[in-house]
């Protein structure tokens, strides 16, 4: 029987490039604002708000897993949503797409330069700040989850070799393309006993 997955945020770039590879593997179920953003519907489709936390938990109601593509902002206040749905619909398995750069595990001489650019990530006004309040909500929640932090998102078209980085890790890997993130996302969809309660870094060698 395939994996039923929730999938929010559905019509973002990566989103979609995983829905067209977990097509006819898993039974997918796409939750967005803008289902015009769909440019080839593979599954059932709801047009919600997170923010509704009934909506939402009744989206949620019997998927095995729910893929997080939401954002960029206001991650905090999405994540608080998340899981109060997760929690009342009794779904476990959540993956979380998150950024690199909230938990300065840049090389240090580029830490400056990224957070003039996005903030610092122990301020929670700020771009990194809110991703980073929001990856601390998910891994202290009673769920089991996967953060995924890609590097820079550059729009290549081959799926490239991945580096993973761990919580506490230097970054040590190079841009990632969009396409080679939803493989990964969509492989960890397909074996997701892989990365329980880890916060992971991915880039390109």
């Amino acid at each position: 029987m395939m994996k039923k997955v929730l999938i929010l945020g559905a019509g973002g770039q990566i989103a979609q490039f995983a829905e067209a590879e977990l097509a006819g593997k898993a039974d997918l179920t796409l939750f967005l604002r803008h289902p015009e953003k769909l440019s080839q519907p593979v599954g059932t489709v709801i047009t919600g708000d997170v923010f509704d936390t009934d909506q939402l938990a009744a989206a949620m109601k019997g998927q095995d897993i729910v893929y997080s593509n939401l954002g960029p902002q206001p991650m905090a206040k999405m994540a608080k949503a998340v899981i109060a749905a997760a929690e009342k619909a009794g779904v476990q398995r959540l993956i979380w797409v998150a950024t690199v750069g909230i938990y300065r595990e840049e090389p240090a001489d580029h830490v400056a330069e990224v957070e003039a650019i996005y903030g610092a990530a122990d301020d929670p006004t700020s771009y990194f700040g809110d991703e980073r309040v929001g990856a601390d909500l998910i891994e202290a929640s009673s769920l089991t989850s996967t953060i995924i932090r890609p590097n820079t998102l550059t729009n290549g078209t081959a799926v490239e070799e991945v580096v993973v980085n761990g919580r506490h890790d230097t970054v040590s890997g190079q841009p990632i393309a969009r396409r080679t993130v939803a493989h990964f996302i969509s492989e960890l969809v397909l074996n997701d006993d892989q990365y329980e309660n880890e916060s992971i870094a991915i880039s390109t060698k």
